[in-house]
C-alpha cells in the first residue's frame, strides 16, 4: 500500500509536535504541517507552525519517530505581499526536510503572478523543495484546474507541480474527465476528503473547513486515486472546526485515516 501524509488541520490538537507523535502512534510515516500560517483579520497566525527556535528539538522529534514532512505551508503568491518575505519559514521548511512548500495564487495580476511564483520556485530550488501549485474556488488568480494546468505550462518550471485536491476539483466544476487529459507527471500530490455534493456556493471557506470522512460523500474518490501517478504524494486532509462538546479529535482523524487507507485497498 502506498504511504498516507496526515495533514495538520486534520488533527490539530498538540500543534506540530503533537501531529508527529499521532501520526507515529497511527502507523504514518508522512506529516503536513505550517513553517508560515495564513493569517485571522487580527493578523494571528490560524494555525500553530514549527519556530525556527525549535528547529533542532523537532528535527530530533521527527527522526525519533520515522517521521518525514511531505508538504509545508503556507505560502500565497498574496498582493501587495512579496514571496521574499517567506524565505526564513521556506528555510525552516528545508531544514526540516520537508519534499515541497505550498502556494496558492491569490494575486489576479498575470504579469505579478508570472513574477512572484518565479521568485518563490527560484527561492526554493536553492534549497532543494518544490513547490506545489493548489488550486482552489477562494484563490481567485488559480481556481480552477484549467487555470493550474496553463499556468504550470507559461512558467514552465521543473520545481512546480501541481495539486488535486479532492474538494477543490469537484467544488470548482472540474472532473475525472478533465483529469485525464492532464500530464500526470505534472501532478505532485494530491489531498483526500469527502463532500455531500459538486456544487458551489456561498460558503466556500466554510464548506473546505468542515469536510467529510473519506467513503461517506458524493466524490469519486476510488477513480480519482486511479488516475493518479506512483509518484503522487497523497495527504489525508480532513479538517472538521466545527465540532460539539464532546469531539474526539484523535478518534475523528483516526476514521480519516482508516478511511483512507481503505480506499487504497
Amino acid at each position: 500500500m502506498r504511504d498516507l501524509a496526515l495533514h495538520q488541520i486534520t488533527m490539530t490538537q498538540g500543534g506540530p509536535a503533537g501531529l508527529v507523535l499521532f501520526a507515529a502512534k497511527a502507523g504514518l510515516k508522512k506529516i503536513c504541517l505550517f513553517t508560515s500560517s495564513p493569517k485571522t483579520e487580527a493578523g494571528e497566525n490560524m494555525f500553530p507552525v514549527v519556530a525556527a527556535g525549535d528547529r533542532e528539538e523537532f528535527q530530533s522529534l521527527l527522526t525519533d519517530h520515522g517521521v518525514s514532512i511531505v508538504n509545508a505551508e503556507y505560502f500565497p503568491v498574496m498582493p501587495e505581499i512579496d514571496v521574499i518575505e517567506y524565505t526564513g519559514a521556506l528555510e525552516l521548511a528545508a531544514e526540516l526536510g520537508a519534499k515541497r512548500a505550498i502556494t496558492h495564487i491569490h494575486e489576479t495580476d498575470t504579469t505579478r503572478i508570472a513574477d512572484q511564483l518565479g521568485a518563490l520556485c527560484e527561492t526554493v530550488r536553492g534549497l532543494g523543495l518544490e513547490i506545489g501549485l493548489e488550486f482552489t474556488g477562494f484563490a481567485k488568480g488559480c481556481d480552477s484546474l484549467e487555470k493550474a494546468v496553463k499556468l504550470h505550462e507559461a512558467m514552465n518550471l521543473a520545481n512546480l507541480r501541481i495539486a488535486i485536491d479532492a474538494l477543490h476539483l469537484f467544488r470548482t466544476g472540474g472532473t475525472l474527465e478533465q483529469l485525464k487529459a492532464v500530464d500526470p507527471r505534472i501532478i505532485g500530490y494530491a489531498q483526500i476528503c469527502d463532500g455531500p455534493h459538486f456544487r458551489q456556493s456561498d460558503d466556500y471557506v466554510e464548506e473546505a473547513m468542515n469536510r467529510m470522512i473519506p467513503g461517506e460523500g458524493m466524490f469519486p474518490l476510488r477513480g480519482l486515486i486511479d488516475l493518479l501517478g506512483d509518484h503522487v504524494d497523497l495527504d489525508i486532509e480532513v479538517p472538521h472546526f466545527a465540532p460539539g462538546p464532546h469531539f474526539d479529535a484523535e478518534g475523528w482523524a483516526l476514521e480519516a485515516i482508516a478511511a483512507s487507507k481503505e480506499l487504497l485497498e
